[in-house]
């Protein structure tokens, strides 16, 4: 698999998991019968209308059953986790919740209610507050500024070349899906609106991930609901969508925030590595490109470029597929002990699909892996190392795949995978 869609993946991983944070999800059967649309139609249609809706609000609900009991334990923890216990919080997102939404261009407010307490975010894109009410704590913070945004002209360009290019767009993403999982789309009714439900499965049979569902509205094409389920599970790990929606438009109060009588106040400001916000944003300098794929590496070429010993499995069971290596810079390794203060990250696939395992590696100094494992061991998921064939390794497994950290000769290793733990093991303990 190559790394851009091993990205694609993972990203999609992480935004359900945001999602869990504030949207949620319900679902019902019936509604009138939409138009029978392929996959590629649907998802083109999303892509072409769905951005016509600018405001959107309504009842949403979410749950969390990444880690099953385990994470109702987590969340009843509350502030021995660290940090904030809110609805935003760690905790509150190994449970369900439920809360509202409003959406407007670029200003939202979600409002959390969870048994950690009651939680509100109001950004209207400059500044962004949240409002933890069992820490009585409201927080500021200022948002990046973005590069200077392109002309009138060159957004229209910029609209046309996109809508000539889009079935096209479609067509290659489902055609580069196409031996990793298959689309189907069916119709459901969710928050009272006549959806279509577009179910990705994936095609590997080593993986513990099932499929991944969305509900999309029949009419605007807005993404109601989020659904992601274990192999074999008819019951979602993770869902997040509405109960209730409307595309009314929102009073401008909503989105005015004004810190509760005795609340703390504190400000922050949000920040993001160099070059991360004039890459993403389609304002950036004249002249930026989007970087093209690179080929995967050889393992003798990934060890020449990382500049230090590389450790690699001999799985038959899942064989090596292809590294790539980022430079210390691109990792924004500098100053951070967790990628050795400054060394190369290698990244080695092992495996096909959804059923890829993903070594993570970097060089560490003693001192730095010091520090590591002491931050390892505060998290009470984690618990003590335990041995995998040679190696002692951190272990995390959940319901949608398997984690392990190990440090060996100077090199800590992440492995990761939406494969069963003993799947991961046993790659692991061949690692030399």
């Amino acid at each position: 698999m190559q790394r851009k869609k091993i990205v694609t993946v993972v990203a999609a991983v992480v935004m359900v998991a945001a999602l869990t944070a504030g949207i949620a999800v319900a679902r019902a059967q019936g509604g009138s019968p939409l138009p029978s649309l392929t996959p590629a139609e649907l998802l083109a249609k999303a892509a072409e209308s769905a951005p016509n809706t600018t405001t959107v609000s309504g009842d949403v609900t979410w749950t969390n059953d990444l880690l099953g009991p385990i994470g109702l334990l987590l969340g009843s923890a509350g502030g021995s986790m660290g940090g904030s216990t809110g609805g935003f919080g760690f905790a509150s997102l190994l449970q369900s919740g439920s809360g509202r939404m409003w959406l407007d261009g670029k200003k939202v407010r979600l409002e959390s209610q969870s048994p950690q307490g009651d939680t509100a975010m109001v950004t209207d894109g400059t500044s962004l507050w949240v409002y933890d009410s069992q820490a009585a704590t409201a927080t500021e913070y200022a948002l990046p500024a973005k590069p200077d945004a392109p002309t009138a002209a060159g957004e229209v360009g910029a609209g046309l070349a996109v809508a000539v290019d889009l079935p096209k767009k479609i067509e290659d993403f489902i055609a580069t899906l196409a031996p990793d999982a298959t689309l189907a789309v069916a119709q459901v009714e969710v928050a009272g609106r006549a959806a279509y439900l577009l179910t990705m499965t994936p095609t590997a049979t080593n993986t513990v991930f099932g499929s991944v569902q969305v509900a999309i509205d029949g009419v605007t094409f807005v993404p109601l609901q989020v659904q992601v389920f274990a192999k074999g599970d008819v019951k979602p790990v993770l869902s997040a969508g509405f109960t209730r929606v409307s595309y009314d438009q929102i009073a401008a109060g909503v989105f005015e925030f004004t810190p509760p009588t005795g609340a703390k106040v504190e400000h922050s400001t949000i920040t993001l590595p160099d070059g991360m916000i004039s890459g993403m944003h389609p304002g950036a300098p004249k002249g930026a490109t989007e970087a093209k794929e690179p080929a995967p590496l050889t393992l003798a070429e990934a060890q020449a470029q990382a500049g230090f010993t590389l450790l690699t499995s001999g799985s038959a069971a899942l064989p090596f597929k292809g590294a790539y290596v980022l430079p210390a810079r691109e990792a924004g390794a500098a100053g951070s002990p967790t990628f050795g203060g400054g060394s190369p990250v290698a990244i080695l696939h092992y495996g096909e699909g959804f059923g890829t395992v993903i070594l993570v590696e970097t060089a560490i100094s003693a001192a730095d892996l010091s520090k590591v494992t002491t931050e390892l061991a505060k998290i009470p998921i984690l618990g003590a190392t335990t041995p995998v064939g040679p190696h002692a390794a951190y272990q995390l497994s959940t319901r949608l795949g398997a984690a392990m950290a190990f440090a060996e000769n100077g090199t800590v290793v992440f492995a990761v995978g939406s494969v069963s733990q003993s799947d991961l093991a046993a790659l692991v303990a061949g690692i030399k």
